[in-house]
C-alpha cells in the first residue's frame, strides 16, 4: 500500500464540500426562529473546505481533506452588543449558541435606554466572479502527484525539497431579522516550495496563490526554488549598512503588508501610525503625498486577480478604492458609524489586504545592469514594526540574497536582518518594474518589482 493511501481522507463528496445559499438560510432560519427577546439578530454562517498535500524532504508528509462550519449568533439590543460563535447546526447546537447570546445580553443590563440607530445601509455588493471548478476538482490522488513532481528537479539535483499544495472552498454568509440575506461562495489555492542544499549551504523558494489552481504551475515553481538553491550556495559575509536593492516582487509584497495595516481613518485621527498628520492632531495626512509619485495603491471588489468576498466581516460591502493616488494619500478606511457621524454618508469603507500596485516597465534584468553595487532580494520573512509613526520595521531576507557589481550577479550574499522603514523605501525608488501575482494567500497582491536606495541592513543572521 502507498503511503498516499495511508494519509487519504475519507472522500468528501464535491456537493457536500460547503453550504449552499439554501442550506445557510435554513441554518439561519432555525436560528432567528429560537431568539425569543427583543432587539436585533444577524446570523453568520461560514462553510469551508480544504484539501491539501504536504512534503519534506523529497517524502510526501500528510494529505488531508478538511471541513469546518462556524456558526456566529449577533444580538443588538439597547446599548448591549454581544456575539457567541458555535460549529454545531442541528437545533440543539443552534439553540445553546442562541441562549448563550441572550445570558451575555442580560449580564450587560440590555434593558437600558435604546440608542439612536443607524440609518438602513445604503451601497451594492459587487459579485466577482471568485470560483473555479478546476480547484475544487483537485483530488487528494492529484494533489498527491503535484506533490511528486514538485519534489523531482531538487532529487534529481540532489536536494532537499518541501512545501505544499492547498485547495479549497469558502462560503460566507449573513442573514439578519431585519430580512439581510448575504451570501459568497469563492475557492482558494496556493502552492509554496522550498529547495535546500542538503548541506545547509543554500535555500530557495517560489510559491504563488489564486482562486483558480488553472493559474498556477508547481513545476515552474518548484524549478525556480531549485536554481535560487543552486544559485546561494556558499554565501559570502559583506558589511552591513545601506544598499541599493533590487526586490523580487515577493518581497515588494512582503515590505507592503506593513503599510496596509495602517489604512484606517480612526487610527490616523487618533495620532496613531504613518498616516497621522503629527502637524495637526486629530487630523491624517489625507490629501497629502506620502510615496514617490510613480506609485498608486488600489483595490477594486469586482477584480477576481484580487480574489476577496464581496463583503467584509460585518456585512458591509466592499467599494472600490484609490488608497495612494501618484504618491498622494487618497483614502483611508472607516466603519457606518464613523461614515454616519462625520462624513453624511451611509456606507462604510472597509479595509483590505488585497491590493493592486502600479509599476513601469524596468525589468528586473535592466535594475541589477544599472546597479553598481547593491544587493537583489528574493523575499522578506519575521517582518514586524518598531515604531508606528515612522512605520520603522524589521526582519530579515530568506531563500537567496545576491550581491550586485558593476551590473552583474556576483556572489550569493549570507542573510541580513533590515531594520528600515518601508514608507521610506517607497520615497527612494529609482525604478520599477511590471507587476505581478505574489504568494499572499488570504488577500492577493499584484506588485511590481523594483529598485531603491539606500536601505538599511543592520547585521548578519545565520540563517539560509
Amino acid at each position: 500500500m502507498r503511503l498516499l493511501d495511508l494519509l487519504r481522507p475519507a472522500a468528501v463528496p464535491p456537493a457536500r464540500q460547503i453550504f449552499s445559499r439554501e442550506e445557510c438560510q435554513a441554518i439561519a432560519t432555525r436560528a432567528l426562529g429560537m431568539v425569543r427577546g427583543p432587539g436585533s439578530t444577524r446570523i453568520g454562517i461560514t462553510s469551508g473546505w480544504t484539501g491539501d498535500a504536504r512534503w519534506s524532504r523529497n517524502r510526501l508528509a500528510l494529505a488531508s481533506d478538511r471541513r469546518e462550519v462556524k456558526i456566529i449568533v449577533n444580538r443588538k439590543v439597547g446599548f448591549a452588543d454581544v456575539r457567541v460563535e458555535a460549529t454545531r447546526t442541528d437545533d440543539a447546537g443552534l439553540a445553546a449558541a442562541v441562549e448563550a447570546a441572550e445570558a451575555l445580553l442580560r449580564s450587560q443590563g440590555y434593558f437600558g435606554e435604546e440608542p439612536e440607530h443607524l440609518p438602513p445601509q445604503s451601497g451594492t455588493y459587487p459579485s466577482p466572479t471568485l470560483w473555479s471548478e478546476r480547484t475544487t476538482a483537485l483530488t487528494a490522488d492529484q494533489r498527491g502527484a503535484v506533490a511528486g513532481e514538485a519534489m523531482h528537479p531538487a532529487e534529481k539535483a540532489g536536494l532537499w525539497s518541501a512545501g505544499y499544495v492547498a485547495v479549497g472552498a469558502k462560503v460566507d454568509s449573513w442573514f439578519g431579522s431585519d430580512g439581510e440575506a448575504l451570501y459568497s461562495a469563492r475557492t482558494t489555492s496556493q502552492c509554496s516550495v522550498t529547495t535546500r542544499d542538503q548541506g545547509g549551504r543554500g535555500s530557495g523558494w517560489a510559491g504563488a496563490s489564486s482562486y483558480d489552481w488553472a493559474a498556477i504551475d508547481p513545476k515552474a515553481l518548484a524549478e525556480r526554488a531549485r536554481t535560487k538553491c543552486e544559485a546561494s550556495r556558499e554565501p559570502v559575509a559583506v558589511e552591513p549598512g545601506r544598499y541599493t536593492v533590487v526586490l523580487e516582487p515577493q518581497a515588494v509584497g512582503d515590505l507592503l503588508e506593513l503599510i496596509l495595516n495602517w489604512l484606517g481613518r480612526r487610527p490616523a485621527e487618533n495620532g496613531m501610525g504613518p498616516f497621522a498628520d503629527p502637524k495637526r492632531p486629530g487630523f491624517s495626512k489625507l490629501g497629502q503625498k506620502v510615496v514617490d509619485p510613480r506609485i498608486d495603491l488600489s483595490f477594486d471588489p469586482a477584480d477576481p486577480a484580487l480574489g476577496v468576498p464581496p463583503f467584509d466581516e460585518a456585512g458591509e460591502p466592499m467599494r472600490a478604492v484609490k488608497w495612494i493616488e501618484q504618491g498622494v494619500l487618497t483614502a483611508l478606511a472607516y466603519d457606518r458609524e464613523y461614515a454616519v457621524e462625520s462624513l453624511d454618508e451611509n456606507v462604510a469603507l472597509p479595509s483590505t489586504r488585497a491590493v493592486r500596485m502600479t509599476g513601469g516597465e524596468t525589468t528586473v534584468e535592466q535594475m541589477i545592469a544599472s546597479t553598481k553595487r547593491g544587493l537583489l532580494v528574493t523575499r522578506f520573512s519575521g517582518n514586524r514594526e518598531l515604531d508606528g509613526a515612522s512605520l520603522l520595521s524589521t526582519g530579515y531576507t530568506r531563500d537567496g540574497l545576491w550581491l550586485i557589481e558593476n551590473g552583474k550577479i556576483t556572489k550569493p550574499v549570507k542573510n541580513f536582518r533590515f531594520t528600515d522603514s518601508p514608507i521610506v523605501m517607497l520615497n527612494s525608488l529609482e525604478a520599477l518594474g511590471r507587476p505581478e501575482p505574489v504568494f499572499q494567500p488570504a488577500a492577493p497582491m499584484i506588485v511590481p518589482p523594483l529598485k531603491a536606495r539606500g536601505f538599511n541592513f543592520t547585521r548578519l543572521v545565520d540563517a539560509v
